[in-house]
């Protein structure tokens, strides 16, 4: 199963928005955390795409619920929150699941050769 997500950073923070997201090892952390097998990253213009993939049938783990277990998680979200359009409170977790909802993208087709 794929999910992917998108989201801009604000005017001016383009460099710490990429900077921030741009982090293999933590990527490997959350997509483990999360249950993905898989998390691929793509950056530019400001924009990121992020997709994550999980083995069928998998009901994967809520950054939400991730960031109330983790204090490492949420001070990563604090810090991502405040350089992203259209963002969330992360002293209102419930806005991320909101925010989340709004950034992922909908599965048109997975076509394999």
């Amino acid at each position: 199963m794929l999910m992917a997500f998108t989201f801009r950073a604000k005017a001016g923070k383009e460099e710490e928005f990429e900077r921030l997201l741009n982090n293999p090892e933590s990527g490997l952390k959350i997509a483990k955390a999360l249950g993905a097998t898989r998390n691929t990253l793509f950056l530019g213009n400001g924009r990121m795409v992020r997709i994550f993939e999980f083995p069928e049938g998998a009901k994967p783990t809520t950054l939400t619920d991730l960031a109330r277990q983790d204090p490492r998680v949420k001070e990563f979200l604090r810090s991502l929150s405040v350089v992203i359009e259209d963002g969330f409170d992360v002293e209102n977790l419930d806005t991320l699941d909101d925010f989340n909802r709004r950034a992922s993208l909908r599965l048109a087709y997975d076509v394999r050769t």
